[in-house]
């Protein structure tokens, strides 16, 4: 090789490494940046509290006003922690040692902690999180995203669900997550839902808690912003993780799934009267998804593949996270398909439960 070439190739490599020192540092200090946030945003509620306490004693009408203003304010930042979710099938050890079993094995290779609960309910999705102040670790379980995966792709699921866990994603931490928790249901709690027969006092209450709450709802989009190019490299390691338990080859199909056959299952889900007439819905589902043709399959692959890349996104686009897991040398997976196959049973009898919410959810729809 000649000296210019290998100059050449020595001034690439140095670039390489600027720019991913670069881009390591800039995440590195909107990290640093998002905690001093998080700790602002729950340094709030005292702050209201403490407020709007001496404004009430002023003993003023206006003071007065200020004051209770200040203590809703208080009331309504208070730190939060995400609630057990309604709805779902919860599901003990004791009911599903091999299910548990699995969680653990998967656990281990992506060094995730012991999951404490299990809940399935009718979402095409899974995710991996915490309830309550003990911060008590689920795992949430879509039934009809796991009816419509093979064996090997519900590990690649599961394993990048728990990967959160331990990946560095702040979002999943005591300090960001509450404080982003506490945010969203702030938002949710002061949005404008007026409607004509509400009557104008319930407008004016509603679009002065909207006001009042504005300076808020600026803090949770310059924290959301803050995380999202964090949260994008945390989904690149989750997928390395995962990739790493299923085996890449696993991970690009299930990343394939959510590209084409999710769609599939979302559309067949919409409150409908197939929903309601399916004997089997689960057995439904799965024939709705298998019949879509492939012609279909690849033009909703090449739609994706035309996604482009943004900042102001938690996952980057699929098809680059595909492209980057099968570039990993973990070609065959940690966990077999014979642990995924004793779990099914364990899942019949809330299986069951979740198609009775399924169908209970789009009666009302249609019939109310």
């Amino acid at each position: 090789m000649s000296d210019k070439r290998i100059r050449a190739l020595a001034r690439c490599c140095v670039m390489s490494s600027d720019s991913s020192s670069a881009s390591g540092l800039s995440v590195g200090l909107a990290r640093i940046a998002s905690y001093a946030l998080a700790c602002l945003v729950h340094l709030l509620g005292p702050a209201f509290l403490v407020v709007g306490v001496y404004l009430v004693f002023r003993l003023t009408p206006f003071a007065f006003f200020l004051g209770v203003v200040a203590l809703g304010l208080a009331w309504l930042v208070r730190p939060r922690v995400p609630r057990f979710p309604a709805d779902v099938q919860s599901l003990t050890r004791e009911e599903a040692p091999n299910l548990y079993a699995l969680l653990d094995r998967i656990g281990a290779g992506v060094g995730a902690p012991k999951t404490d609960v299990v809940a399935l309910d009718g979402m095409v999705n899974a995710a991996f999180g915490t309830y309550g102040w003990r911060r008590r670790r689920l795992v949430m379980i879509g039934y009809p995203l796991w009816s419509i995966l093979t064996p090997q792709e519900r590990i690649a699921v599961l394993a990048h669900e728990m990967a959160h866990s331990s990946n560095g994603d702040a979002r999943h931490g005591l300090l960001v997550g509450s404080a982003l928790h506490s945010l969203r249901e702030l938002r949710e709690v002061t949005r404008l839902d007026w409607h004509e027969d509400d009557g104008l006092a319930n407008l004016f209450a509603q679009a002065l808690l909207a006001l009042a709450a504005l300076p808020v709802r600026v803090l949770s989009f310059a924290l959301e912003l803050l995380l999202h190019r964090s949260s994008q490299r945390a989904e690149y390691r989750a997928d390395e993780l995962g990739a790493r338990v299923a085996g890449s080859r696993a991970m690009v199909s299930a990343l394939d799934a959510l590209t084409t056959r999710v769609p599939s299952a979302q559309g067949f889900l919409e409150p409908s009267a197939v929903v309601l007439g399916a004997s089997d819905l689960w057995d439904k589902l799965q024939a709705t998804v298998a019949e879509v043709p492939d012609e279909e399959l690849e033009r909703r692959r090449q739609a994706a593949r035309e996604e482009k890349a943004r900042v102001d996104g938690t996952h980057p686009p699929t098809y680059l996270r595909m492209d980057r897991v099968r570039r990993l040398p973990y070609v065959e997976g940690e966990v077999g398909v014979a642990e995924v196959e004793k779990v099914q049973p364990e899942l019949e009898q809330a299986a069951c439960r979740v198609a009775e919410t399924v169908r209970d959810a789009a009666r009302s729809a249609l019939y109310h």
